[in-house]
């Protein structure tokens, strides 16, 4: 369990013993901050017989679910019948998907005392699949707790925000985040600049080796008009692709910024003008606001809108250093 969860674990651990869980709790921070392992750590309490109480590093005490129970074992292959995982088969999470389990926490629970759901990416639930949501968030039923996820919370309508019991996960930044994760931490050797936003490369070495394979196909592209098809492959099919194009691009700019006012500095990337780094920029970003904006976007034509307008920019700086 990442250290920055201990609080949430002892102020929920709490709550279950006095029996005042909230009946709908939405735990929102950074991709990698921890949002589904305390997720799955309460709806894990909340299915046993049996939770005992254990010491952490610093003395704080937390409970646990046995792992040996009935249920115990029926949540850990994913056949708990008092418990649903709500994910998105598409884009979008839809109104039937929000009534199902609408109608499943009307029920009584078969093994345990709670029914419980987990939603994972709840911002992309359509307007409807909210609204169908609010009645349940409204007039609970009884022993039935929701657990939302989200890594972005202003996307969520307000008034499904309002009917929740906020959790907000956040990491230290900085030098203390990396020696708060100590022997943890995947060392981004590559990387000058890093913040909360990397914790998966900081912590996932398969999520790192992608981004250094993503870095290296995206600055082939830019450099080298080279492997488009690849490229437009990587960005539609890893997760991370967005934010790995605005964070690359932005280590970019301030390379070139900190070569700009340090002449003994040898540039490694100066194939393109701090213009055309800027252009690059305000490209991916609105890129990202229209996915983000749109929760059915058709994320293969954004894409392939975006690459060619990235492939615009570079041209053009092409043309005008020839032209030069």
């Amino acid at each position: 369990m990442k250290p920055w969860l201990i609080e949430h674990q002892q102020r929920l651990s709490k709550q279950f013993e006095l029996q005042i869980l909230p009946h709908a709790i939405l735990i929102t921070g950074v991709q990698g901050a921890g949002k589904l392992q305390l997720a799955q750590w309460l709806m894990q309490l909340l299915a046993c017989q049996r939770p005992s109480k254990t010491q952490t590093q610093d003395g704080t005490e937390i409970l646990q679910a046995c792992g040996q129970c009935k249920t115990c074992l029926l949540a850990r292959s994913d056949t708990l019948p008092d418990h649903l995982n709500l994910k998105a088969e598409k884009n979008s999470i839809g109104v039937d998907e929000i009534r199902f389990a609408n109608s499943f926490l009307q029920k009584t629970a078969q093994l345990g005392h709670y029914k419980t759901v987990l939603i994972e990416h709840s911002e992309i639930m359509t307007v409807a699949a909210a609204n169908a949501l609010l009645k349940t968030l409204e007039e609970p039923t009884d022993n039935s707790i929701i657990v939302l996820l989200t890594d972005d919370i202003e996307q969520l309508l307000p008034t499904i925000v309002s009917r929740t019991r906020v959790l907000s996960v956040r990491p230290v930044v900085g030098e203390a985040l990396l020696r708060l994760l100590g022997d943890g931490a995947i060392e981004l050797s590559q990387e000058k600049f890093v913040n909360l936003t990397q914790l998966p490369e900081l912590t996932d070495k398969a999520v790192y080796e992608d981004f250094l394979l993503f870095k290296q196909i995206y600055l082939n592209f830019i450099y080298n008009q080279q492997d488009e098809s690849l490229f437009l492959q990587h960005v539609l099919n890893n997760q991370h692709s967005l934010r790995w194009l605005e964070q690359i691009t932005v280590g970019l700019q301030r390379e070139q910024l900190l070569s700009s006012t340090e002449p003994a500095r040898v540039k490694t990337q100066d194939k393109l003008t701090a213009q055309a780094l800027h252009q690059l920029y305000k490209v991916i970003i609105n890129g990202c606001k229209v996915i983000k904006s749109y929760t059915q976007a058709n994320k293969q034509f954004v894409s392939e809108q975006l690459i060619m307008k990235i492939s615009d920019v570079v041209e053009q700086t092409q043309i005008n250093k020839q032209e030069s």
